[in-house]
C-alpha cells in the first residue's frame, strides 16, 4: 500500500472541513482495512491519538479485483458520498456518516466504524446477533418505503432518478449478475469441479435463461425506489446487536426486490455453509441464521405490505424470489464467489440447485409463505444431484 500517495492526497486538499484538520498532521498511520472488489479502503489515524481516525476510500481507475484490463470511471466515490447522505435522510443511523469527498482526486472520507466487523466474516466465524438482523431488515424497509415513488412527490422522485443514474456501476451489476455468468465460455467465470459436472443444467435450460433475461429487464428499467444496489453480507458491518450498511457505490433507483433478494440469498449461503460443514463450537449456528432470515422476511414484508397495493406486493414477492436465485447462481458459476462455500461441495451444489429452482419457479411464488418454503432452509434436506 502506498502510504505517501494517500498522505499526498490529503495534504493537497485545501477544502477539508475543520473537523478533519487533524489529517494535516505529519504523524498519521495508514492501515488497509477493506478487501472490497472495487476500491482501496484505508483507516487513517493520528499516531499520538489512534482513537482519532476516519476511513479513506480511494477509487482506482479500474475494477480492483480484476486489474487495469477492466477500466472503471472514478466518479463512484462521489456517488457513494451522495448515497450515504441520502440514506441518512431516509433512514437515520443506517450508514456511516459521510464527512468529505474530493471529486478531483477520487477519494472520500467517512466515519470509522471502530468495533464493528464485516458481517460476512462474522457469519463465517459463527457469530450473528438476531437483533442486528432486525436492524438490517428495518433499514432496508425504511429506505425502500420512504424513497418509493408512491411516497415521494413526482418531481422529487424524478430528480432522485437523475441524481442516481449510476450508469457505469449498474452496467457492472448487469454484466456480472445478468450477462456473463450465463455465457458458458465467458473468461471471467469461475467454478469448482463439483459444479462443473452440473453446468449443463444452466446452459441447456432455455426456460432458466429466459427468466434471467426477464429479471434483467426489471433490474434495468423498473424504477421503484432508491436501492443500495449491492446488499450482500460483505456490505454490512455489525457490533453485537448494532448494524450499519456500507459501500453504496452501486446505489440507483430500481426494483425493491433486487436489494432484499440479494440479502436473503447471502443468508442462504451462510445457512448451508454451516448446515453441511458446522464450525466447532457453533454446531447449531445454521439455526441462528435461519431464525435471522425468517425474522428479516417477516419484518420487511410485513412493513411493505402495510402500504402496497395487492398487485404491487405480489410482484415484490415474485421478483424477490427470482433475484435471490440469480444471486445464488452467479456466486457459484460467475466471477465473484463467496468464501462460505469454498471447499464445501455439498453446500455449493445445494445452493446451485436452489438457485435454479428459484429462478425457474419464481413467477409461481405469490405469497410470503410460499417464498419462505421456496428457500428450503431445511437442515435435513439433501441435494437432489
Amino acid at each position: 500500500m502506498d502510504h505517501e500517495k494517500f498522505r499526498h492526497l490529503i495534504r493537497n486538499s485545501s477544502d477539508l472541513p475543520e473537523s478533519l484538520a487533524f489529517l494535516k498532521d505529519d504523524e498519521l498511520s495508514f492501515e488497509e482495512v477493506g478487501d472490497g472488489n472495487l476500491n482501496d479502503v484505508i483507516r487513517v489515524a493520528r499516531k499520538r491519538n489512534p482513537s482519532k481516525s476516519v476511513i479513506l476510500k480511494y477509487a482506482p481507475p479500474h475494477i480492483k479485483i480484476l486489474g487495469p484490463k477492466y477500466p472503471l470511471g472514478t466518479g463512484r466515490n462521489y456517488l457513494e458520498y451522495r448515497a450515504l447522505s441520502a440514506f441518512h435522510n431516509f433512514c437515520p443511523g443506517s450508514v456511516p456518516r459521510p464527512f468529505y469527498c474530493n471529486k478531483t482526486e477520487n477519494y472520500a472520507i467517512i466515519e470509522d466504524l471502530k468495533g464493528y466487523r464485516d458481517l460476512r466474516k462474522e457469519l463465517i466465524d459463527g457469530v450473528f446477533d438476531v437483533q442486528a438482523a432486525l436492524r438490517i431488515a428495518d433499514y432496508t424497509l425504511k429506505l425502500h418505503k420512504h424513497s418509493h415513488k408512491c411516497h415521494l412527490p413526482s418531481e422529487e422522485f424524478s430528480k432522485m432518478i437523475e441524481d442516481f443514474r449510476n450508469t457505469e456501476m449498474v452496467d457492472i451489476t448487469d454484466q456480472f449478475i445478468f450477462k456473463r455468468p450465463w455465457l458458458q465460455d465467458d473468461p471471467t467465470n469461475k467454478y469448482s469441479l463439483d459444479v462443473q459436472e452440473h453446468l449443463y443444467l444452466v446452459y441447456g435450460n432455455e426456460e432458466l435463461l429466459q427468466n434471467v433475461k426477464e429479471l434483467q429487464e426489471k433490474f434495468l428499467y423498473q424504477t421503484e425506489c432508491l436501492l443500495h444496489g449491492d446488499l450482500h453480507t460483505g456490505s454490512i458491518m455489525t457490533s453485537g446487536g448494532q448494524a450499519k450498511i456500507i459501500d453504496p457505490e452501486f446505489a440507483y433507483v430500481g426494483p425493491a426486490a433486487f436489494d432484499i433478494g440479494m440479502l436473503l440469498a447471502n443468508y442462504v449461503f451462510s445457512f448451508y455453509g454451516h448446515c453441511y460443514h458446522p464450525k466447532e463450537g457453533a454446531l447449531d449456528f445454521h439455526k441462528t441464521v435461519k431464525t435471522a432470515t425468517l425474522n428479516t422476511i417477516k419484518h420487511y414484508f410485513d412493513g411493505m405490505s402495510s402500504w402496497m397495493k395487492e398487485d404491487q406486493f405480489t410482484a415484490l414477492v415474485k421478483e424477490t424470489t427470482g433475484f435471490a436465485g440469480c444471486e445464488l447462481l452467479r456466486r457459484i458459476i460467475g466471477t465473484t464467489r463467496v468464501p462460505e462455500l469454498e471447499g464445501r461441495p455439498r453446500a455449493e451444489v445445494t445452493c446451485m440447485r436452489l438457485g435454479l429452482d428459484l429462478i425457474i419457479k419464481h413467477k409461481q411464488v405469490k405469497t410470503v409463505s410460499a417464498m419462505v418454503s421456496s428457500l428450503e432452509m431445511d437442515e435435513n434436506k439433501k441435494s437432489s444431484f
